[in-house]
């Protein structure tokens, strides 16, 4: 039987960007399209934020609707705020979310235990 995450590669590299900037204690994660329409993933780690290698503006959407599946979150009226809990490669990724839009940038900070 295979692996979903490994079949699907919007998930794997959702769960790949958690996992990165939890393991690079990473304070806060942000997730959007730039001002020049290109993908914006970016993490802080101290007072740097950085890039991630940005995966193209058209996997943006699914990475956004991603996270709202991890979150649990519904249809309805924005903004959202959740919490998404997921194990992924031996590791607890736990972070917390806020969505103001679909369009908007993804604002989420780690839930230290």
């Amino acid at each position: 039987m295979a692996d979903s995450v490994n079949d699907d590669p919007i998930r794997r590299c959702t769960l790949l960007v958690l996992f990165q900037s939890q393991q690079d204690h990473a304070t806060e994660l942000v997730i959007g399209l730039s001002a020049g329409g290109g993908a914006a993933i970016k993490y802080k780690v101290g007072d740097a934020w950085c890039d991630w290698k940005a995966p193209g503006p058209d996997l943006v959407p699914g990475i956004v609707a991603e996270l709202s599946r991890l979150a649990w979150f519904s249809d309805g009226a924005f903004p959202k705020d959740g919490t998404i809990d997921v194990a992924f490669s031996g590791l607890r990724l736990q972070w917390r979310i806020r969505m103001e839009s679909t369009d908007a940038e993804c604002i989420l900070t780690p839930i230290q235990e």
